[in-house]
């Protein structure tokens, strides 16, 4: 019988042709670009930003929402606040089920 060829991973097939990456800069933003007291109604993406975690907030567990209505949102700070409680809700969500499929 002949021996099969073992293939290398992608990972490993594309390390040794790779050449590395280059690096970009990123500059810092500016110091007005984050106001926590300035409205959202100019700012429509933040705004849309809020209307998707909230539909993320919507199909979270019950004892997981937030009971937040996206329309009392109504500063930057307001929607950095909303947006941070429900990332931490959702990660703590997939933690949960992390644990309970290594139970099982």
């Amino acid at each position: 019988m002949p021996k099969k060829k073992q293939a290398k991973s992608r990972k490993a097939a594309a390390s040794d042709t790779a050449e590395p990456a280059p690096v970009i800069s990123i500059p810092k933003p500016a110091r007005r670009s984050y106001d926590p007291a300035r409205s959202l109604d100019k700012n429509l993406l933040i705004k849309a930003q809020v209307q998707h975690f909230h539909e993320v907030d919507r199909h979270l567990p019950d004892e997981l929402q937030t009971g937040i209505d996206p329309d009392s949102v109504r500063t930057e700070g307001e929607a950095a606040e909303y947006i941070r409680t429900v990332t931490e809700r959702l990660h703590g969500l997939g933690e949960r089920r992390e644990k309970a499929r290594r139970a099982t």
